[in-house]
């Protein structure tokens, strides 16, 4: 006979570590001045360069460049040398004045040309505060759509009360995502903003398997009560979440050691999510729905 994990016995226990882990990174990212955005968001310049001297490489140049504490990233063929520097306005006052936005792009300049001999700029732009306010915000409302048009997928597909629970584990991945990017100090930038948008998709997803199996159970529940229903269908499903779990976690892993600078604030996102995704699908979206479901009896 199949054995039954009680997982819905430690889901107070779960609560409460959800509850201290945003506390403490809450915290932690308010003592280190709230959440950093990247160019996208905040403004700042893109600059493309071709370096001549083939010994140039992504380190040099952040140290050449440290006091813009830039974002450097190879592009195109290795052979050609060539490389995308980006950095961010430092200060509110940079990004009013558009005449000191103008000479601190010029500084940038002289000191690439003063580190570095035989350069040539291929390409330079620069993001306004007012394009970056705009991200931002068309960021939030596009997240905020992502949540209502699964809440309402997951209303058609299945019972309300699975929908509710989908999207308590769905929010509480992403708050605790994000208060994780404050705290580690992760620049939120557009790829951190996809890893997100990832997390969604993929905390959804294994939500809804461990969800249809509890429907199919309790049709066939017999004189099971519904946390007995609950626990047989999440033991059942344990297998397939924990396999699909460490398969994605091998491919973000790939990203985190190989995918260079610009990728690393991405996979470390993803891998964060992916465990806790894996987390909230068992302890946070299953007692959701069978405390929705006895609010709705009572």
């Amino acid at each position: 006979m199949e054995k039954t994990i009680d997982f819905l016995k430690y889901r107070f226990i779960a609560l409460c570590l959800s509850v201290a882990l945003m506390v403490t990174f809450g915290v932690i990212a308010a003592f280190k001045g709230g959440l950093n955005y990247g160019i996208d968001f905040v403004g700042g310049y893109k600059v493309i360069v071709k370096f001549e001297d083939k010994s140039v490489n992504e380190g040099v140049i952040r140290q050449a460049l440290a006091e813009f504490n830039p974002v450097v990233q190879q592009i195109g063929e290795s052979d050609k040398n060539e490389y995308m520097i980006s950095t961010k306005l430092a200060s509110a006052s940079e990004s009013v004045a558009g005449s000191t936005t103008s000479v601190k792009f010029d500084m940038l300049k002289s000191k690439l040309v003063e580190k570095f001999s035989n350069i040539s700029i291929e390409s330079e732009e620069s993001v306004g505060p007012a394009i970056g306010d705009y991200l931002r915000k068309s960021a939030v409302k596009l997240a905020i759509m992502a949540v209502v048009m699964m809440t309402l997928y997951l209303a058609f597909r299945f019972e309300f009360k699975y929908s509710v629970g989908a999207m308590a584990a769905l929010i509480h991945d992403v708050i605790l995502s994000v208060a994780f990017c404050g705290a580690a100090g992760i620049e939120i930038d557009i790829p951190v903003i996809a890893a997100l948008l990832t997390l969604y998709g993929y905390s959804v997803n294994d939500t809804i398997v461990v969800f249809d199996r509890i429907r199919e159970t309790n049709e066939l529940k017999g004189k099971q009560i519904f946390s007995e229903v609950i626990n047989k269908a999440v033991t059942q499903t344990l297998t397939r979440t924990m396999i699909t779990a460490f398969t994605t976690m091998f491919a973000v892993l790939s990203l985190f050691f190989l995918g260079g600078e610009v990728l690393h604030n991405f996979a470390t996102v993803l891998l964060f999510g992916l465990v806790i995704g894996t987390y909230s699908s068992i302890f946070i979206a299953s007692p959701v729905v069978m405390w929705w479901e006895k609010w709705r009896t009572k």
